[in-house]
């Protein structure tokens, strides 16, 4: 019975570990976009401006 339970966690916390590094990829995603369109858009107003 023991066993049993040792496994069914052993899968639970695998489980949230997966989730918890795709999250952690996901929000590593979102902050790599972020930075590439403010640096775009930066570099679009200078130039627009003639700002070098």
């Amino acid at each position: 019975m023991h066993a049993v339970q040792d496994e069914t966690r052993s899968a639970h916390r695998a489980a949230e570990a997966a989730e918890a590094a795709e999250a952690a990829e996901a929000a590593e995603a979102a902050v790599d976009d972020v930075a590439e369109e403010v640096l775009v858009e930066e570099v679009s107003i200078d130039g627009m401006c003639g700002v070098y």
